[in-house]
């Protein structure tokens, strides 16, 4: 390598930064390590590093000393020696430092590749702060090194910003293997419970959180968003697990700011265009994370005490890691819309020592505060502090402490009066001894729950399950009224010695509420080998088969456990609990002038028909998957063929019917009806859509699982509105809407496949005022929403345009879109008929900025006024966007006659907008359009509009 002049570009006293992770200039270092005799007092800058630290070394001190942001081992031993320093700073940050000053640059030492054709260079595996460094630093210098991957984002760099540079190609240090023990899986195992499909996740460097990634291999559409990527992640990303579908910001793209791993991670990131780098002051800003819906933070700790706070880069005086990303990430994930920050660690230390601690060790430095830890997973347990009281925290984490500490931390806890004094109970887990997990996600109907032992926190779930009982339940259970449950009731019936007796809950997740709904227990009879069972389940989750799968449950705990027959005193008039047990094969033993009965039942045999069970579960799942993998291929081979001649075709269905708000709701079955006769009337030749029912995954690709679960809830408990707002709902409702949005989608793969080019879906409620996570109007799901991300999940298309004729202004829709620059939403409506009040907005924020438009009209505008703004106004931004598909919430409530509005559109000019939109669509998207009804309200009128619309197309 030739010889650089250091002298010339750094000074003394200067400080030089170094580039770091797996893109350290090793070559120039050594280079300027050799003629350290004539320099003096240099700091040498840098984040965290891979590979040996050279510059470290004592006998530099006087010429280099030292500083990082991020502490490895041996960057740790040197400051706690005093030849080094450490400079606590979220990584967020570092970039302002540089621009505002604070730390002045003289120099920054950069690895590269070789310039390409435009005589740009690459910085590989790295960009998080390089570029303020780049734009700060007085003097770049460069080692170009061909063996640097040529990455995608912010990673590229003018040669002619560069210095100086030299040609030293060397390999790129790779990491060490994680080295994954028993703890560190079953650590993975309960954080992966916390993880919905759909999330989109940030994972940092260490054992437990990378560990958590190895536990998603049965996850669908994840994203990332992270600092580092990592091969776990690339493990992801091949498996099919990570693609990115589902995030609504930066949609289809992994983003981090550098790369850490092996060379089979270097070699899968280069000329990747769907990985992208970019700048930690973009990556790490909260705000940006936050826009990711369903973000998941994952990272460690060193330590935490009893009421939530985090220790991160100390334990006591003496400094491991650094800030890192931690806490931009734990804040972006806690303020995104169903987001989870997460911490994950093992129980105890190297030493031995628990890391949940009464108080912290002296000396150690808070990284999150109690106020900013929402989950904290060990490999005993998940501790939701999420709203929780010190009194409650403090009994979550004794709870998945290792068990040898439980008794020392209730100690300390008593003494500093954060639990009052019957909270004595050393909690005990059922698989505290082996490799086990205590808890599990399961699925009742399109509900998911999460099925686990009671403990003593459970205090006031078990409390608010008790009083949301009615009489009869509980003389049901009980055989007499229980007129309360005190606190020291429920906590002796909370606290139960879970290697003797058992007692499973079944919890339902209402965003970070836990709900009890069923419970099931055994208690161990003396001889060890018969135990009483018994049950109770919430009259919202009734008939959903839970106790049933809690029979089985703590069947095969008690199998394991030697016992081997179950018995029950069941009152004569629980006929619930009668049909479950005789369902299981149980003995009914009649007792005379008695109450109750006597049941028992072989443990065995309940083991083996759960088994049975489970089998025959497993086969249908596979099934399943076999066939959709089928479908998908038969689909992505006839995926966008042209169709010969132009072919348009309906969708609609009598099922609808059902739907019923109400005798004098303006939203009723009489103006279905009216659609079906017109359509049945005047198109009996044109082809019809076969039915399908929309999955859950799909309602969610816009909505959010808790608003999809409160949908189905409210209708299962025969609410007569959902608790979202004013919509009118009955007990066909869910069934009527997931049928609408399957027509939807049947509409979109028909059209995406060529089989027709236009599709009319007389759907049934409408959909264009439900937003994410609200019901509004008559709207329950956006169908076109749904239909939206589905074309483009499923087709690979980049842009769909939604356009909106409905007298009201869609602000659902709207509101989903609203940062997406994927999606044009365009909608002319009455002025002053923005569903949530106010005005509607004009433009979109963020990255969708300029693909909202709302074209207000005032009230007795007619044909002249929508047709101006469905004119030439709007085919400039069509042919700017480029859409790839035509979605239509065709709302016909804006013609003159209808009761709800003023605009006094004409037939002639619901026939004009048809014919602008084909024209688009045969211009911009070859032709794909899909019309999907919204408004209408008077039924005669409404038929004639439909009719009209229908014969346009």
């Amino acid at each position: 390598m030739e010889q650089v002049p250091w002298k010339k570009l750094i000074p003394n006293g200067g400080r030089v930064f170094i580039g770091g992770g797996a893109m350290v200039p090793f070559a120039l270092l050594d280079s300027l390590l050799a003629e350290y005799a004539h320099f003096q007092d240099v700091e040498l800058l840098h984040i965290h590093t891979l590979g040996e630290l050279p510059w470290v070394d004592q006998k530099y001190e006087g010429s280099f000393r030292t500083n990082s942001f991020f502490l490895s081992r041996e960057m740790s031993g040197a400051v706690e020696g005093g030849w080094a320093d450490y400079t606590p700073c979220p990584t967020f940050e570092i970039p302002r430092l540089f621009r505002c000053g604070v730390i002045t640059l003289d120099a920054v030492l950069i690895q590269v590749s070789p310039p390409d054709e435009e005589g740009n260079v690459s910085t590989g595996l790295s960009a998080d702060v390089i570029y303020s460094a780049v734009r700060s630093a007085k003097k770049v210098i460069a080692q170009i090194n061909r063996h640097v991957p040529r990455t995608y984002g912010d990673t590229k760099l003018p040669l002619s910003k560069i210095d100086y540079y030299v040609e030293y190609d060397e390999q790129l240090p790779e990491i060490e293997p994680w080295e994954y023990k028993d703890h560190h899986k079953k650590i993975a195992e309960y954080a992966s419970q916390l993880i919905d499909d759909g999330s989109c996740l940030q994972v940092s460097m260490g054992n437990s959180p990378q560990a958590v990634l190895r536990a998603l291999k049965n996850h669908s559409r994840i994203g990332i968003h992270t600092g580092c990527f990592t091969d776990a992640m690339m493990d992801l990303v091949k498996a099919g697990v990570v693609d990115n579908s589902w995030k609504n910001y930066q949609q289809g793209i992994s983003v981090a700011s550098h790369y850490l791993g092996t060379q089979e991670l270097y070699d899968f990131v280069d000329g990747n265009p769907e990985i992208e780098l970019h700048k930690s002051e973009w990556t790490n800003d909260p705000h940006r994370i936050a826009k990711n819906r369903r973000m998941v933070s994952i990272n460690g700790a060193r330590e935490i005490d009893l009421t939530g706070q985090v220790v991160r880069d100390s334990r006591g005086h003496r400094f491991y890691g650094g800030i890192g990303a931690t806490q931009d990430f734990i804040r972006g994930a806690a303020m995104s819309k169903d987001g989870r920050p997460i911490i994950a660690l093992a129980s105890r230390d190297s030493d031995g020592s628990s890391r949940i601690v009464t108080g912290l060790t002296s000396g150690s430095g808070v990284c999150s505060s109690r106020g900013d830890v929402h989950y904290v997973v060990t490999e005993y347990g998940v501790a939701n502090l999420v709203g929780q009281t010190i009194r409650q925290r403090v009994l979550r984490l004794v709870e998945i402490a290792h068990p040898d500490a439980r008794e020392a931390l209730l100690a300390g806890a008593r003494m500093q009066k954060w639990i009052p004094e019957i909270f004595g109970f050393n909690p005990k887990g059922i698989h505290d001894g082996d490799a086990g997990i205590d808890s599990k996600r399961v699925q009742f109907e399109s509900l998911h729950y999460i099925s686990r032992p009671l403990h003593p926190s459970d205090v006031r779930a078990l409390q608010q399950f008790f009083y949301a009982q009615d009489e009869e339940t509980i003389r049901l259970r009980y055989g007499h009224a229980v007129p309360t449950l005190d606190e020291g009731a429920a906590y002796r019936m909370a606290s139960v010695d879970q290697s003797q007796d058992l007692a499973i809950g079944v919890f339902y997740r209402d965003g970070h509420r836990e709900l009890l709904r069923a419970v099931g227990r055994f208690y161990l009879d003396k001889s060890g080998e018969t135990a009483e069972v018994a049950f109770l389940v919430h009259e919202k989750a009734r008939r959903k088969g839970i106790a049933n799968y809690l029979l089985s449950e703590i069947a095969v705990i008690a199998k394991e456990r030697g016992v081997k027959t179950f018995w029950a005193s069941v009152l004569k008039r629980n006929e619930p609990m009668i049909q479950l047990f005789m369902s299981r094969g149980a003995e009914r033993e009649r007792i005379a002038g008695e109450d109750s009965d006597e049941f028992t039942m072989e443990v065995d045999s309940l083991v083996k028909q759960a088994e049975a069970w489970a089998k025959k579960q497993k086969t249908k799942k596979i099934a399943k998957k076999t066939k959709k993998k089928s479908v998908n291929k038969s689909v992505k081979k006839a995926k966008r063929k042209k169709a010969k001649k132009r072919k348009v075709a309906l969708w609609c269905s009598e099922e609808l019917l059902k739907h019923n708000p109400g005798p004098s709701h303006p939203e009723s079955r009489k103006r279905y009806q009216a659609v079906l006769d017109v359509l049945d009337g005047e198109f009996p030749k044109l082809e019809r859509l076969t039915d399908r029912v929309a999955s859950v995954s799909e309602i969610t690709l816009a909505h959010s699982a808790h608003y999809h679960d409160i949908v189905k809830m409210d209708v299962e408990n025969f609410a007569e509105q959902l608790r979202t707002g004013d919509t009118a709902i009955c007990e066909d409702s869910y069934d009527a809407a997931v049928l609408s949005t399957g027509g939807v989608l049947n509409a979109v793969d028909s059209v995406m496949t060529g089989q027709v080019n236009r599709v009319f879906c007389a759907v049934r409620p409408p959909g264009h005022h439900s937003t994410a996570d609200l019901g509004m109007g008559f709207c329950i799901f956006n169908h076109v929403a749904i239909a939206a991300r589905y074309a483009r999940q499923n087709y690979g298309i980049k842009r769909v345009a939604i356009l909106d004729w409905d007298v009201h202004c869609g602000n659902g829709t709207q509101s989903i879109f609203y940062d997406d620059p994927s999606v044009l939403y365009f909608s002319t409506h009455q002025d002053g008929l923005f569903y949530t009040g106010g005005k509607a907005e004009e433009t979109g924020e963020g990255d969708g900025s300029g693909t909202t438009i709302n074209v207000p009209l005032t009230a007795g505008a007619g044909d002249n006024e929508i047709l101006e703004a469905w004119g030439e106004p709007l085919k400039k931004r069509l042919k700017e966007f480029q859409p790839e598909l035509i979605l239509v919430s065709a709302g016909f409530d804006a013609a003159d006659g209808d009761p709800l509005a003023e605009l006094r559109v004409s037939l002639d000019g619901f026939s004009q907008l048809t014919k602008l939109v084909c024209k688009y669509a045969d211009k911009f998207c070859e032709g794909r359009v899909i019309s999907v009804l919204e408004g209408g309200y008077e039924p005669p009128l409404l038929a004639e509009c439909v009719e009209t619309h229908v014969r346009n197309l």
